[in-house]
Parts: structure tokens; C-alpha cells; sequence
């Protein structure tokens, strides 16, 4: 058997890079679980209808949609259509391409989103308790550092 010959840096920043998988990971289960306790929704239906709340006033095309999730994308023309039919979007074929749609919350959504995002809010809040503010702010500014790194 061969020794695994990585430097202290790449075996770290494998470590770091699980753990991270992980955390996130378990975050979205638990604020899955809860939306759909508590809402009847999913997370990617939650962080569809928190883009579109986005852009309330110009709707968003399913292309451009699809890049912006962060939840699993799967299958987002089968999400989109189920959304559709529970009345939580709005679709509308584009002027200049018919064969082109633009996405828009409806009022229904709207109000599920806005019950759900308060509770998000605490949702998360609550999962962080074991971290202080200040490390919460650092943690912050180091992903983000991170992560526009990688582009």
C-alpha cells in the first residue's frame, strides 16, 4: 500500500472542505424539514420563490432562475410546473420570444414566502446559537473571501 503523500495544506483544506459539505448539508435538512412541517413547501420551492420575490416587478426567465438556486436545481422545469399549478408562480410567454417565458411570484406565493422567510430566519438563527456574532461576522468574511477567490 502506498503512503498518501499530501502536504499538511491539501489534507486541511480537505478536512475544511467536508466539513463544510456537511454543515451545509445539515442545514438544508433541517430547514427542509421544518418548511415542510410547517408550510406544506420545500426548500427549493422556498429559495424559488425567494428569487422571484426578488424581482417582483421583472419576473426572472427559467434560465436565468435556474443559475441563481443554491437549493438542488433537479429538475426545475417539473419543480416550475408544480409551483405553477399551486398557484405560487406566475408564467408568461415573453413579447419578443414566444418560446421564452418570464417567471413571476403570484400574490398566493407571495404571502406563503413571506411566512416562511420570517421563520427561516429564526430557523437559522437558532441552528447558529453555539456560534458568537463576531465569529459569525469573521466566518462570513472568510467564505466570502474564499468564494470569490474560486471565480
Amino acid at each position: 500500500m502506498t503512503e498518501n503523500k499530501y502536504t499538511e495544506r491539501q489534507r486541511e483544506s480537505l478536512k475544511l472542505w467536508i466539513e463544510l459539505v456537511r454543515y451545509s448539508g445539515k442545514l438544508e435538512q433541517i430547514i427542509d424539514e421544518k418548511l415542510r412541517q410547517h408550510h406544506g413547501q420545500n426548500i427549493s420551492r422556498f429559495d424559488v420563490l425567494s428569487q422571484l420575490e426578488r424581482e417582483r416587478k421583472t419576473g426572472l426567465t427559467i434560465g436565468e432562475l435556474a443559475g441563481r438556486l443554491i437549493a438542488s436545481k433537479g429538475n426545475i422545469t417539473g419543480l416550475l410546473d408544480r409551483m405553477l399549478k399551486d398557484a405560487l408562480i406566475t408564467k408568461t410567454a415573453k413579447k419578443d420570444d414566444k418560446r421564452s417565458y418570464i417567471i413571476n411570484i403570484s400574490d398566493k406565493g407571495l404571502l406563503i414566502f413571506k411566512a416562511m422567510a420570517d421563520n427561516n430566519a429564526k430557523w437559522i438563527e437558532q441552528s447558529l446559537q453555539s456560534i458568537d456574532i463576531d465569529n459569525m461576522k469573521e466566518f462570513t468574511k472568510f467564505l466570502s473571501t474564499a468564494r470569490v477567490s474560486l471565480d
